[in-house]
C-alpha cells in the first residue's frame, strides 16, 4: 500500500484533511479499510462525511469501541483489542439487511444492524480526523489524534479474502473505488503532517 501518512499531532479544531471524491457517495453498501496507530484514550474521529440533511451521514469513530453513524443513527461495533501499534481496521455496511461488520486485523467479529434500507446521500463532504457539527462545520469533540495510513472506500462489500488482503503491505493490493488512498487528493489543514515513515509489518 501508499507509503503515505497523515499524522494528527494534536487535538484541536483546525486540523483535519479534505477530500476531494472524482466518485458520488451514493452508497447502498460499502467497505472502508484503513491503517491506524491511535493515541491512546479518548474518543478519536477518523472519517467523517456529512451531507446536507445530515450531519453524520457516515462517520466511523475508533475508542474502546468503533462507532458507525448511518443517516443520523448510531451503532457500537465491540471489539477486545487495543494496541499502540498500527492495527488495521476495516468497517462494511449493507443497506439491504441494514448489517455492518468490524473487522480488526482480518479478524471479524459480531455483526450489528443500522439503517435497513438506506442509501448514504451524494454531495456532501469528506474529512478525515474530524467530527462536522453541520455542513463541513468542523468540530474538535472526539478529534482523532495519532496516525492514518491507507484509508480506501468502495461502494460495496468486500469478501474476507479481500478484507485481509487489505492487511497486507503489498502495493498491489487493491484501492478504493470510491476513496483511493494515494490517488484521491487531500488538502490539508491545521498542522496535519505529511510522513513517509510507516513501517508496515
Amino acid at each position: 500500500m501508499s507509503p503515505l501518512v497523515l499524522h494528527f499531532p494534536e487535538s484541536n479544531t483546525e486540523s483535519y484533511a479534505r477530500a476531494h471524491l472524482a466518485h458520488p457517495m451514493d452508497l447502498h453498501s460499502f467497505t472502508t479499510c484503513m491503517h491506524l496507530r491511535t493515541h491512546p484514550g479518548g474518543v478519536h474521529t477518523v472519517l467523517s462525511y456529512s451531507s446536507q440533511g445530515n450531519d453524520n451521514e457516515l462517520m466511523i469513530t475508533m475508542g474502546y469501541e468503533v462507532g458507525l453513524w448511518i443517516g443520523n443513527e448510531f451503532v457500537n461495533l465491540p471489539h477486545n483489542f487495543h494496541s499502540r501499534d498500527w492495527v488495521s481496521y476495516c468497517v462494511t455496511w449493507s443497506s439491504h439487511s441494514g448489517g455492518a461488520e468490524l473487522w480488526i486485523n482480518g479478524v471479524v467479529g459480531e455483526e450489528q444492524y443500522l439503517r435497513r434500507g438506506y442509501t448514504v446521500s451524494p454531495a456532501g463532504f469528506f474529512i478525515l480526523g474530524k467530527d462536522q457539527d453541520g455542513f463541513l462545520g468542523i468540530s474538535d469533540t472526539d478529534a482523532f489524534v495519532g496516525q492514518i495510513t491507507d484509508v480506501n472506500v468502495w461502494d460495496y462489500v468486500l469478501n474476507s479474502a479481500e478484507i485481509r488482503e487489505q492487511m497486507s503491505c503489498d502495493t498491489t493490493s487493491p484501492r478504493g473505488n470510491v476513496f483511493s488512498w494515494g490517488v484521491t487528493p487531500l488538502s490539508l489543514y491545521g498542522g496535519v503532517q505529511l510522513e513517509t515513515d510507516y513501517r508496515c509489518h
